[in-house]
């Protein structure tokens, strides 16, 4: 009887040491996707504020070109009325004076001439001229216009890459929950072990072993973003 208990203990022993390298292992295996998960956030982190900073630096830089276009709109539009006005009063001594009228042409030209000239300068978007001629100029099309010729801008994308970060921050939460059960699993199977000879040895392993299995089961499901 006495043999048989010994066989049975150290049975049982061989087996608790077994689960207890299986839960080593695999507490190991969670302590590294952790790690993973971590560096990953803090990477991610790091990246999407770099990102927003290089988009604020670009949309800076648009809207300081914008604001130069901005500062020739009113030229342009003096430029424009003077252009209508000379063409107006040629027409008036089209027939009375046809000498002033050619210099009025000639003005008129002169001015059209430097009209364009400023219009060349406009870097974003072109000025418009209505029918009554009042110049106008969209600021947000401008700026879209050249954030559109960014090709750096249009691939950083902070509000993205900050969730990214925010997910892998959560996976590694996950993870470093699923690694306190295993600690749990080793906590019990240890005890197992140390008090081979207590009936509550029973109760321990089985505690350990639901630990284990609780632990297997959420570590794909964490890996797999399930949960």
């Amino acid at each position: 009887m006495t043999a048989t208990t010994e066989e049975g203990s150290s049975r049982f022993r061989l087996a608790i040491g077994g689960l207890i390298v299986l839960v080593s292992i695999l507490g190991a295996g969670v302590a590294w996707s952790a790690s993973i998960s971590s560096t990953d956030s803090s990477d991610l982190n790091q990246r999407a504020q770099q990102e927003y900073l290089l988009r604020q630096q670009i949309l800076t830089s648009a809207e300081a070109a914008v604001g130069e276009d901005l500062r020739r709109v009113g030229a342009y539009q003096e430029q424009v009325s003077a252009e209508e006005i000379l063409r107006e009063q040629a027409e008036r001594f089209r027939r009375s004076n046809p000498d002033v009228a050619a210099i009025l042409d000639e003005q008129a030209q002169g001015q059209a001439a430097l009209r364009r000239t400023t219009a060349y300068f406009f870097f974003a978007a072109a000025p418009r001229v209505s029918a009554d001629g009042t110049v106008s100029y969209d600021r947000r099309q401008a700026v879209d216009n050249l954030l559109a010729q960014y090709v750096v801008y249009q691939q950083l994308h902070p509000a993205a890459t900050r969730a990214a970060a925010n997910d892998a921050n959560a996976k590694y939460r996950r993870t470093v929950a699923v690694g306190i059960v295993f600690a749990l699993a080793l906590f019990f199977l240890t005890l197992a072990e140390v008090l081979a000879t207590s009936r509550l040895r029973y109760h321990f392993a089985a505690a350990g072993v639901v630990a284990l299995v609780a632990g297997s089961t959420l570590w794909p499901l964490v890996e797999a973003r399930v949960l």
